[in-house]
C-alpha cells in the first residue's frame, strides 16, 4: 500500500474564461453540454466527456480543446463513463433526468441502459436496456468493470445494481432495502482488485462494500462520519478512494482504509472551484475533478452555462 502524501488544497480563484490550461486545471466550452462523466484515455491523450444535456460523449485535449466523439441516439443523457483499456472499449450508462434536449415522457426518471463503444472509433459495440429488469423509476447513474470483464451499474432511483457479464448478459446483481431513499440513492461505484463493489449512496453518504461473488453479500463501510452527497469516486490505491460530493457540499475528501474497507478514515475535504463537482479521472500522476454546474441545468431560472472545469488535484 503506498503511503498518503499530502496534496495542496484546491486552486479557487477565478477561472480563465478562454479555454486552454490554467493553475486550476482544464478549462473547456461544450455548448450546454453538463459533462457529468469523465475518462482518461493513456493512449489518445484525451479525457472522454458525457452529456446530461445532450447526450454526446466529446473529447477534451490537455489543452482544452473540446471536440464531440460519438453522437448516438441511444445517447438520451450519457453520465458515468468507464475506459476499459483491456478490451480499448468506452462504456457509459444511460438514463434520463427530464433536462435532456431528447428527453421524453417515455424515458424521463424511467431509463436505465448502459452501452459500450470502440474507444478509437465511436463505433457502438454494445447496447442494453436494463429497465426492465426491475419495476419502479430509474436513473442509471455510474459504472465500473472487474478484472473478468463484468460491467456494474447502479441506478439511482430503483434500489439495485445491475451487472453485464463479460458474455453480455443482463441481470440484478444486487438488490438491498438499504440501497432505497429519497431523491437520488446509489451512485459512485469502484471495483477493488481484493474482489469486491465499493459503492456510495448519494443522499445518505453510505458507503457499501459488496462481494462481487455474491451480490447479497452486503457491508456498510464504518466511517466516522456521513459522506452526504457522494458522486463519482476514484480508487487511487487499494486503501485510497477519493470521493466527489456535490448536493451543496461541492468538495472532494479522501477515504483512507487499513482493513480491506471494513472501515475507513476521511481526510480533511478541499472545496472545488465551481459547483456541482461529479467526478473524478486520473491522468497520468494527476488527478482531475470534474466540476459540471449541473445545478444550473437542473434548476428551472437558472442561467445556462457552456464552460466547464477539469479541476487540478
Amino acid at each position: 500500500m503506498a503511503a498518503l502524501v499530502a496534496t495542496p488544497l484546491f486552486c479557487t480563484g477565478l477561472v480563465q474564461a478562454a479555454d486552454g490550461v490554467s493553475p486550476q486545471g482544464i478549462t473547456f466550452t461544450a455548448e450546454q453540454a453538463y459533462p457529468e462523466g469523465i475518462a482518461w484515455h493513456p493512449v489518445q491523450k484525451v479525457f472522454f466527456v458525457s452529456s446530461v444535456r445532450t447526450g454526446v460523449i466529446g473529447k477534451v485535449t490537455p489543452q482544452g480543446v473540446y471536440t464531440p466523439f460519438i453522437q448516438d441516439d441511444k445517447l438520451v443523457a450519457s453520465a458515468g463513463l468507464y475506459l476499459d483499456t483491456k478490451r480499448n472499449l468506452l462504456w457509459t450508462a444511460i438514463g434520463d433526468l427530464g433536462a435532456s434536449t431528447r428527453s421524453s415522457p417515455a424515458t424521463a426518471y424511467k431509463l436505465a441502459a448502459l452501452a459500450a463503444y470502440d474507444a478509437t472509433t465511436g463505433e457502438r459495440r454494445a447496447y442494453h436496456d436494463l429497465s426492465s429488469l426491475v419495476e419502479g423509476g430509474h436513473f442509471a447513474n455510474d459504472l465500473t468493470v472487474d478484472a473478468a470483464g463484468h460491467v456494474y451499474v447502479t441506478d439511482s432511483f430503483s434500489p439495485v445494481i445491475y451487472r453485464v457479464d463479460a458474455k453480455g448478459q443482463a441481470s440484478v446483481f444486487a438488490k438491498s432495502d438499504w440501497f432505497k431513499g429519497e431523491g437520488f440513492n446509489l451512485n459512485g461505484i469502484v471495483a477493488h482488485p481484493d474482489g469486491y463493489l465499493l459503492v456510495a449512496k448519494y443522499n445518505s453518504g453510505e458507503i457499501f462494500r459488496i462481494s462481487t461473488s455474491n451480490g447479497a453479500d452486503i457491508q456498510r463501510v464504518e466511517l466516522p462520519e456521513a459522506v452526504k452527497g457522494a458522486d463519482g469516486m476514484l480508487l487511487r490505491d487499494n486503501g485510497q478512494l477519493i470521493v466527489v460530493q456535490n448536493a451543496g457540499n461541492d468538495q472532494v475528501v479522501e477515504l483512507v482504509s487499513k482493513d480491506g474497507w471494513k472501515s475507513a478514515t476521511l481526510q480533511p475535504a478541499r472545496k472545488t472551484a465551481y459547483s456541482f463537482p461529479t467526478t473524478v479521472a486520473q491522468a497520468g500522476k494527476d488527478i482531475y475533478v470534474m466540476n459540471s454546474r449541473l445545478d444550473t441545468l437542473l434548476t428551472k431560472d437558472a442561467a445556462k452555462v457552456s464552460e466547464y472545469l477539469l479541476q487540478k488535484y
